[in-house]
This record gives C-alpha cells, structure tokens and sequence, in this order.
C-alpha cells in the first residue's frame, strides 16, 4: 500500500517545489539593482540602520553568523551521521556544499562590491570582508541548512531554523560585510537548493520515518 502521511503527498512535493522557484525568482530579482557601484536609497537607509545597532550585540550576534559560515556545513552534518541519521546528513553536506559553491560562481556573475568600498563611515565589526558581495555566501549556507532541516524535523523544531538562519542575514548587514540585498539574494539561493536537493535526497519522508521510529540505520538501508 503507498504510503499516504503528508510527507509523502503531492502536496508536500508541491511545497519543496514551490520554495525552489520562490527562491530563485528572488535570486534573479534581487540581484538587478545591485549592478554596478549605485547603492538604492531604501537599501542604504536600511543598511544604515542595522550597521548602526549598539556594538554590545556583536560577541552574540557573532555566535550565530557561524552557522552560515562554511565550516558549519561539515559539522553539522557530522552531528547528523553521529546521530545516525544518515539522510539528513546527507541532505546537509550535499545542499550546503552546493550553494556554496554556487554562490562562489555568482560572484563572479554580478558585480557588487562590499560596503566599505561603496559607502563612506561604515562601521566593520570583525575581520574586513573582502572579494564581490552578490549573493551572501552566509545567507546562503545558512539557509540552505535551515531548509533541509526544516523539512526533516516535526513541528515541534522545524520553525526554530529559519529564524536562526533570519539571524545570519541580519547579522553579515550588522558587522558591515553585506548589504541587504546581499542576503536577500544569498538566503533565495540557499532556500531554492535546500528545497531541491530536499526533493531530490526525500528529506522529508525520511524525516517523517525517524520521528515514526521506522528510519533506517545505514545508507545502503535508506534506498
């Protein structure tokens, strides 16, 4: 008999998809006022406002970007094979790495330099980013993994990683390493590769499968 849980429905196939083409829409739109050296008035005054928050907000605020951070990738997804879960994993490890480089290969698409470089008095809290803007490669991380979590956790967890990832784009605004369309643009492409790859690995029916205590315990098991 098919399996009939709302992990496994059309339904939830149409939601993975649906982010996948939110996120690349956005990608794409977000990316055309940011060519060349202009700087829109709302994104400067938006910018302004968050560079400018209280620098007592840094040593906590810098705890959290690490989850964006390249690094994370692999340590999260080491806890997941610890945990023997071995798709999340998977769906962590791949998803991650991909918009990673993804996003290595954008820079080299759209020309947007870093606020320093364009704004004067911008406050860099931190070591001084270096290198094109478009899209945030922390964003995208972050989102990417906040993504795949998202779709393997219950109802209980899955809403506390998009908040976390939320946290990353303010803070890389905050330190003065990107604007805000920078992570507008870098969250997009971490939610459109978390939603495909959450497609293509079946995150969420395996998610649905470890919280039913049905999950299996090796890849090979995992089919």
């Amino acid at each position: 008999m098919a399996d009939s849980h709302p992990a496994t429905r059309p339904g939830a196939l149409r939601t993975e998809l649906a982010l996948f083409f939110v996120g690349v829409l956005v990608l794409g739109l977000a990316a055309l006022p940011v060519r060349g050296e202009h700087v829109p008035a709302l994104e400067r005054g938006v910018f302004r406002f968050v560079n400018d928050l209280p620098e007592l907000f840094y040593r906590p605020i810098w705890v959290i970007m690490q989850f964006g951070n390249g690094a994370a990738i692999a340590v999260v997804a080491l806890i997941a094979l610890l945990w023997r879960r071995f798709r999340l994993s998977l769906g962590l490890g791949v998803a991650g790495l991909t918009v990673y480089f993804l996003d290595k290969g954008a820079k080299l698409v759209v020309v947007r330099h870093r606020p320093p470089e364009l704004l004067s008095d911008v406050r860099v809290l931190g070591g001084l980013a270096t290198g094109r803007g478009y899209p945030s490669g922390h964003a995208a991380v972050a989102f990417a993994l906040a993504t795949i979590a998202w779709l393997w956790f219950g109802p209980r967890l899955r809403w506390f990683f998009f908040p976390l990832a939320v946290v990353v784009c303010v803070a890389r605004v905050y330190v003065g390493a990107h604007f805000p369309l920078d992570v507008v643009g870098g969250a997009a492409l971490g939610l459109a590769g978390g939603a495909l790859f959450g497609v293509v690995l079946s995150v969420r029916h395996h998610g649905h499968r470890s919280r039913a205590g049905t999950a299996p315990v090796s890849p090979d098991q995992e089919g």
